[in-house]
């Protein structure tokens, strides 16, 4: 039975633009990473593989951690500011949401060995940042229509999947549905107006325990443990009313939908750091960088909850209420491959201008995502969502761009990332193209106030677009809904070196 529940929820739910089910939906989302973190970290585009220097390239590139000479502690603050806009049947409806957190902090300490050549110094540390924000809030507004609603879906559903699919036997117990012959019809109605308001929250974040050492001032390496925590959370809200002066007995229904997952899980990161000219008299300030990390092993718990409530002939039924038990599976995410290349730029006095160069590739491949069974009272059969992961996801190819320049006790940075689209052709459905491309434009200042403390402050935009479907089964589909999503956060990190 609960096969044929997970199965029915993947197949109604992946193209509304939100999941109910334990699909590869999930799989993308929990392993697809941006970059949040400190201010200086955020401002150059989360492009730090080659240079280090700061507690969220720890989360990259764990050789960072060797490029340290002295203590560090940081304690970074994040304030989003997530602003939606939607177009849906010629409708147009703007929505935002505030969120405010903690995006890193962090303690690295510095072990000297007193040698210049050799095993200068062994480093370690711990850190905590986050690598996404799923804090969203949209609207939708359709218009009026005499057929192909929502009304109807519930009837398609009841006809192609039975009465064993949940959906189809909630709108049959909320007297949406009924059977006609045969087969299932829905209520008869006018016309109908549908609306949806969508909430999420939550995101992944990664702690760090990490290690790594400096030789000869040379070659930098390092080693991470790392935590991987995620969590999503979504309260969907589908409505559907007649119109003013319908003779039908149907007047409006709501159809609520709530879904909470956590995870948690590990990881492994290996890098270097390489300075192959410090001790030359050209290319001096050049230095190369690059990591791996392997599968991240995350052990998730999914819950969903949904209802119907129904207003027909002048009255309000009891609610037709569906609470499955919570699921429990596995995700291995894709291994991660990353280069960098920086040129730092030095002062010719004592407190003139400095400057840093830096930028990041990054290979990422979807397709080898995996979901597994865990040991459940209910197991689900991941052979169709794996399948699906190869033929839906693509390996991607990142880049992140970042430069600083500096004078006296001030900086001035700038950055830029794109995350490629991780759909294939055969991503979408019904003439849907799906493009998952992330594009992220941020600057900041940073000032030294004095030899111990630091601040930096720092605005970044993360700007995507998606598409998707209200309801969508076979022949019965809504409209598309056209997405954009513009996250605006802002960041201050407090910083102490001693």
């Amino acid at each position: 039975m609960i096969k044929k529940i997970f199965l029915s929820i993947a197949a109604a739910f992946y193209f509304t633009g939100i999941s109910f089910a334990q699909d590869e939906v999930e799989a993308l989302r929990f392993s697809r990473n941006t970059h949040l973190g400190t201010a200086r970290f955020s401002a150059m585009g989360g492009a730090f593989t080659a240079l280090g220097g700061d507690v969220s390239a720890l989360a990259f590139n764990p050789a960072g951690i060797g490029v340290y000479r002295s203590n560090e502690f940081t304690l970074t603050g994040n304030l989003l500011y997530a602003n939606t806009d939607v177009s849906y049947m010629g409708n147009k409806m703007n929505d935002y949401r505030y969120r405010f957190g903690l995006s890193n902090f962090a303690a690295v300490g510095v072990y000297e060995l007193g040698q210049d050549e050799g095993l200068v110094s062994i480093n370690y540390g711990f850190a905590y940042n986050k690598t996404r924000n799923f804090g969203e809030r949209y609207s939708v507004l359709g218009s009026y229509q005499s057929a192909n609603t929502y009304l109807d879906y519930f009837a398609a559903v009841a006809n192609g999947e039975g009465l064993g699919d949940y959906e189809a036997k909630m709108a049959q117990d909320a007297y949406l549905i009924d059977t006609i012959g045969s087969s299932y019809g829905a209520i008869s109605y006018d016309e109908t107006q549908g609306r949806q308001h969508v909430e999420t929250t939550g995101g992944l974040s990664t702690y760090d325990f990490s290690i790594g050492g400096n030789v000869s001032n040379v070659f930098y390496f390092g080693l991470s443990i790392g935590i991987a925590s995620v969590s999503y959370e979504e309260n969907n809200t589908s409505l559907e009313h007649a119109q003013d002066g319908n003779v039908s007995d149907f007047q409006k229904f709501s159809y609520y939908r709530g879904y909470r997952q956590n995870g948690i899980g590990y990881n492994f990161k290996f890098g270097a750091i390489v300075w192959p000219f410090a001790h030359a008299d050209f290319l001096t300030g050049l230095k190369l960088g690059g990591a791996i990390h392997t599968r991240t092993f995350l052990s998730m718990s999914d819950e969903f909850t949904s209802y119907i409530d129904p207003w027909i002939g002048g009255r309000s039924y009891d609610r037709a209420t569906h609470t499955p038990n919570e699921f429990f599976y596995e995700i291995e995410t894709p291994t991660r491959l990353m280069a960098g290349l920086a040129y730092t730029f030095s002062p010719s006095t004592p407190g003139g201008w400095r400057g840093v160069i830096s930028a990041d590739y990054e290979y990422v491949d979807y397709s080898t995502i995996t979901m597994r069974e865990e040991k459940s009272d209910y197991p689900a059969d991941f052979n169709e969502p794996n399948a699906s992961i190869k033929d839906r996801y693509r390996a991607t190819n990142n880049f992140r761009l970042g430069g600083e320049l500096g004078y006296q006790s001030w900086a001035f940075r700038l950055g830029y990332a794109y995350y490629d689209n991780p759909y294939t052709k055969n991503a979408g459905k019904n003439g849907i193209i799906k493009d998952g491309t992330i594009n992220i434009y941020s600057g900041g200042l940073g000032l030294q106030v004095n030899e111990m403390f630091n601040l930096s402050f720092t605005y970044s935009l993360s700007a995507q677009k998606d598409k998707g479907y209200m309801y969508y089964y076979k022949n019965v589909t809504s409209d598309i809904k056209n997405y954009a999503v513009h996250q605006n956060n802002f960041f201050l990190t407090l910083g102490w070196r001693f």
